[in-house]
């Protein structure tokens, strides 16, 4: 099944909550997701919102300024592109939670994932944090409340005071949270459609589900990114007698590890045609399918690292919205979008094979190229750091002591030097290309978690190495040396 219908939504992820693009970056990639068959933005702001008042600790230095936020949505628009915002409501809320101004709102106290439901002032404060959201996107017609990975429920005092009073189960608890904030959203702007994710949702017995309350508030997003399928099977027909329309989400990058930097293309490929064959099979079970949203996850969570970067996954998302729109993957999508993206060969569907780097060129195109780059100096890195020859004669504890052997020192000296200068000569040009596409803090961030460590420890090697004396005297063992 091809989800080529004109009703039917290609929503591509945007996840701010780490390596947002700057506002220049959109003139060029939105034309590219038109041009791919996408749709609409989902967009997950974060700290990347410019809150202001009673919530101006939430936006980050780096935040787009409202003028910025207008100006996305006016390059949307230009490319037929609707625009979705998402903000979470009770889960991962650590960038909220971890202020010590909202410390009272969590779960539980210290651990800031988890918003807590019973306290009154949380929902004042995401009051707050839609209104501000709604003040900026007047014309948008869907809202995503999030609602997914709620870790810490029904812990607190509180909580558990109020689960004893309504006789509720967590459960319930979550549901009469989500029902007051879908509640608030519809009384103020009746216009819109909530969608929710479905994770909370996804195992509950049939009357559970049927008595959440949410049946005719919110059209669940149900989220599932391997290539094999390992959803309940029953799933699609406890929902379709609480909800009669729902939207589906595949993954483009970022779902496969939370120190991943770059992307399998064809797992991704691989989940999505899954997706199209479960499409196929439960269409008739519901009035509509609005849709697919095609994440693209940035940090597993606020406190994570950055994981795969947007430009070097867009070859992966063009595939994947080709394969969305045809309905299946084969040689000429493949050569498609190969050309589309100026690659001047088939574009490779798995980095982390082969030892070339494909040249290509499209907005951001040299940040995909570093990143490969990236694998196969990583590969030579941890084979010098490991190999034998390295740990045996080249071992820190030894040059320490001024006790290796020339024989085997000039050799490895020179695989170091090679190794040092390459980390060295490729983080100066990926500096140069993050810095075209993303604000200086994400800079910093990826040499820092990616690339310093490892010239800092070949600057160790190499520097232990060049100190030592080989002179023609009787050399004592380490054991020896007092």
């Amino acid at each position: 099944m091809a989800l080529s219908r004109t009703d039917a939504h290609k929503l591509v992820h945007l996840d701010l909550k780490g390596a947002a693009p700057k506002v220049e970056y959109y003139h060029f990639l939105l034309p590219l997701l038109k041009r791919f068959g996408a749709t609409g933005l989902l967009i997950e702001y974060e700290d990347m919102f410019p809150y202001s008042g009673e919530l101006q600790e939430l936006a980050q230095p780096y935040a787009y300024s409202k003028d910025k936020i207008c100006a996305i949505q006016q390059l949307a628009a230009q490319n037929g592109l609707i625009v979705i915002p998402l903000i979470q409501t009770i889960g991962h809320f650590e960038f909220v939670l971890k202020h010590n101004k909202f410390h009272s709102l969590c779960e539980v106290p210290g651990f800031p994932s988890a918003l807590c439901p019973s306290n009154p002032d949380s929902l004042t404060a995401l009051s707050l944090m839609i209104d501000q959201v709604m003040a900026l996107h007047p014309a948008i017609q869907h809202f995503h409340v999030g609602g997914d990975e709620v870790y810490h429920l029904g812990v607190c005092e509180r909580c558990k005071e109020k689960m004893a009073l309504e006789n509720w189960t967590p459960q319930q608890l979550f549901f009469a949270h989500m029902r007051a904030v879908c509640l608030y959203i519809k009384e103020k702007y009746p216009h819109l459609t909530i969608i929710m994710w479905d994770d909370m949702l996804r195992f509950l017995e049939q009357p559970v589900l049927s008595e959440s309350g949410l049946g005719t508030l919110v059209e669940p997003m149900i989220w599932h990114y391997l290539p094999s399928f390992l959803l309940p099977p029953d799933l699609w027909d406890r929902l379709s007698r609480v909800f009669p329309n729902i939207w589906v989400a595949s993954a483009f990058k970022g779902a496969t590890g939370a120190c991943v930097y770059a992307t399998n293309i064809m797992y991704h490929v691989d989940n999505n045609l899954a997706w199209l064959g479960v499409l196929e099979r439960i269409k008739s079970k519901f009035e509509n399918i609005r849709g697919i949203a095609v994440t693209g996850w940035q940090r597993y969570d606020h406190y994570a690292i950055l994981c795969e970067l947007l430009p070097q996954a867009l070859p992966s998302l063009a595939i994947c919205l080709a394969v969305i729109r045809t309905g299946t993957f084969n040689e000429d999508t493949h050569m498609s979008v190969s050309h589309d993206l100026k690659f001047n060969c088939q574009l490779p569907l798995n980095p982390f094979e082969g030892k070339e780097v494909a040249c290509c060129e499209y907005p951001g195109s040299d940040i995909y190229t570093q990143t490969v780059e990236m694998l196969r100096l990583d590969t030579a890195y941890e084979d010098f750091l490991h190999s034998e020859g390295r740990l045996s004669w080249m071992n820190e504890y030894h040059m320490r002591r001024n006790f290796t052997n020339p024989m085997h020192m000039g050799a490895l000296l020179g695989q170091a030097l090679k190794l040092f200068d390459g980390l060295k000569h490729l983080k100066a040009r990926f500096e140069e290309s993050l810095r075209k596409v993303y604000y200086q803090d994400t800079v910093n961030e990826w040499c820092a978690v990616y690339l310093d460590p490892k010239i800092d420890k070949m600057a160790e090697i190499v520097e232990l190495a060049q100190t030592q004396n080989h002179g023609m005297g009787i050399r004592k063992r380490p054991d020896m040396l007092t």
